[in-house]
């Protein structure tokens, strides 16, 4: 690949990756740099908002929340390193 369609496509990932960790900081008590460390990948972080829109989800119980987040693929591997974070 031309290494100016590289640059690109670099400086556009990490500005996505950037905004993305700005988005859920502001959201929650992890740092920018605390975000990127736990989730390092696009699928990863489209996971994280599922979790984090299941958890803050008022309307739901808590045993609500445990079903959905079981039944949908991959939010466990998400919760792990982000609750590890968090102890």
């Amino acid at each position: 690949m031309d290494s100016t369609w590289e640059e690109i496509r670099k400086k556009a990932k990490e500005q996505t990756d950037d905004t993305f960790a700005s988005k859920v900081s502001s959201l929650t008590r992890l740092t920018d740099d605390e975000i990127k460390e736990i989730i390092p990948n696009a699928l990863d972080k489209e996971r994280l908002a599922t979790l984090l829109g299941i958890v803050a989800d008022a309307t739901k119980s808590n045993n609500e929340k445990a079903e959905a987040i079981r039944n949908i693929n991959g939010l466990a591997e998400i919760a792990i390193p982000l609750l590890l974070k968090l102890l």
